[in-house]
């Protein structure tokens, strides 16, 4: 038998070494640990004072603490890198796996597809080119020890763009609760399961997600629709609306929107919202939120500058007498020009009759022509003597409001 080499003897000092600080019930551990400290750190192991598991979750050439998220097995997720839970530009969905009775997905299966940097015109030893070649960096997302690794780990399940025959390491995870052949039509259904992954998430992946249809002018009030979605389908969301930058409502997303359950099929289709917001004539912004009730994160869905147009007409006249108050004008709706409105007269703030405008008004026809040329009115109202808020409102077609004029009186 030939003499020990200086590097077996080495290992082995190394390991005797290693062996007498644990108890027995480690051994296959300590061996495990040891042998690949002697592959991924020799001289780290070998030479300073260090315990072996500490060698090896040394990541990536970084001094990151052993237990650090750059120290598992497992790429960072997208949103961590571009705020999108989403593949990135300049790569592609290359392969998907599941969790059963996910957390997160109200204990349906949560999704994970592995977002791959795409090669160009490298070559590939087996279906994943070399992350140097792609233009691929490999380090923690970052160069944090808090955040998975990004761009290290080659491999491919395989069920996604098949077509594509050569891919780069994995750049990113994009995670969903819809079936990944629904969220990405390139992949297949072919299934792969790692229920170690059950419990990794990041706050990114709580907010909630949406679209914005549209805001429109209804006439003293902007009507705004669109649709938000839990992605983690275990509370409510709601949509916020703010005018101004003064917050105005919030209403359940929680109308069904058959387009909405088309495009996403797991998540049902009552994820719609359709709200009306008063607000005065002019020119107004509007933004608005998705806000996921359990996380309390908002997700920005659009902003808008919407002009809203408010009742036109005059109060000619305002007249008090004992123990009464009558007023008379005129009054069009910009939305409905050419017909009759509702007018009410509201003293302190209660309404106390209301009219339909039907009084000829020759004046108001012919400085605007396309206006109703009988859009005058008159109202009295019995009222207690003493100072009164007297005000001339329009009622839209939907029951709501506009108020068109306010005046102080004092009733003898």
């Amino acid at each position: 038998m030939s003499a020990p080499s200086m590097s077996s003897t080495l290992v082995d000092r190394a390991v005797g070494s290693f062996a007498r600080r644990l108890d027995r019930r480690s051994m296959l551990r300590r061996s495990t640990f040891a042998a690949t400290a002697m592959v991924a750190a020799p001289t780290e192991f070998l030479i300073r004072p260090t315990s072996a598991y500490a060698a090896v979750c040394r990541c990536l050439g970084r001094r990151c603490p052993c237990g650090s998220l750059c120290c598992d097995a497992y790429t960072e997720f997208c949103c961590t890198l571009t705020g999108k839970n989403g593949c990135p530009p300049g790569t592609v969905a290359a392969g998907w796996w599941k969790v059963d009775g996910s957390q997160f997905c109200g204990s349906a299966p949560r999704y994970y597809l592995d977002c791959n940097a795409q090669c160009g015109t490298c070559k590939c030893r087996g279906s994943v080119c070399n992350g140097s070649c792609s233009g691929t960096p490999c380090d923690c997302a970052f160069g944090d020890c808090n955040n998975r690794k990004a761009g290290c780990v080659k491999f491919r399940y395989g069920q996604c763009n098949q077509h594509i025959g050569c891919v780069g390491p994995i750049v990113c995870r994009v995670v969903t609760c819809t079936p990944p052949w629904i969220f990405d039509d390139s992949c297949t259904t072919a299934s792969r399961t790692d229920n170690n992954t059950a419990h990794q998430t990041k706050p990114c992946l709580e907010v909630p997600f949406g679209g914005f249809d549209g805001m429109i002018d209804v006439g003293g009030a902007i009507q705004v629709t669109g649709w938000a979605i839990d992605q983690n389908l275990r509370d409510g969301v709601d949509a916020r609306i703010f005018i101004d930058e003064r917050p105005m409502t919030s209403t359940p997303a929680n109308l069904t929107r058959a387009d909405v359950g088309a495009a996403h099929p797991y998540y049902g289709a009552d994820h719609g919202f359709d709200v009306t917001v008063d607000a005065s004539a002019g020119r107004h912004v509007v933004c608005v939120f998705a806000h996921d009730q359990g996380s309390n994160t908002s997700t920005f869905l659009a902003f808008a500058a919407v002009e809203v147009s408010g009742p036109l007409g005059a109060l000619d006249h305002l007249t008090v007498g004992p123990s009464t108050v009558t007023v008379n004008g005129w009054m069009v709706n910009p939305l409905s020009a050419g017909a009759a409105v509702t007018v009410r007269l509201v003293i302190d703030e209660i309404e106390v009759t209301r009219v339909e405008t039907a009084l000829p008004r020759p004046d108001v026809a012919a400085a605007n022509p396309g206006d109703d040329p009988n859009c005058g009115y008159t109202m009295t109202a019995a009222v207690a003597p003493g100072p009164h808020q007297v005000c001339v409102e329009l009622v839209y077609s939907s029951g709501r409001t506009a108020r068109h004029q306010c005046s102080e009186v004092i009733v003898p």
